[in-house]
């Protein structure tokens, strides 16, 4: 089964660079760019499924027309890897959603 990578960015040639790299050391994947600008933006990157999302750090378009709160919600197992080309660093961003009722549940995801 592929891996399927949304590349969010309003810089095109920017999000195909990193396609292309990518696509140079996965064989098995499938990607997909979508500008944040867009209106259906959320629902491209839903529809995706993607297990991985490269969020252009260096976009502010990415944060202004998209919540990262809102993307963990919709996608909770979805990787989020925030990449500015600037920095010599990704920061990674993943989300796991529990129930809680009650008191002893918070303080359970808090310890363990």
């Amino acid at each position: 089964m592929p891996i399927c990578i949304v590349i969010l960015s309003s810089h095109l040639l920017f999000a195909e660079g990193v396609a292309s790299r990518i696509r140079e050391y996965l064989q098995n994947v499938e990607i997909e760019i979508v500008d944040p600008r867009q209106s259906d933006a959320r629902a491209q990157i839903t529809a995706a499924r993607p297990s991985v999302v490269i969020w252009d750090d260096s976009d502010p378009g990415v944060s202004r027309h998209l919540s990262l709160s809102q993307l963990l919600r919709a996608l909770p197992r979805c990787k989020v890897i925030r990449l500015d080309p600037q920095q010599e660093q990704i920061q990674v961003v993943t989300s796991e959603q529990r129930p809680a009722v009650q008191v002893s549940d918070l303080v359970e995801a808090i310890t363990s």
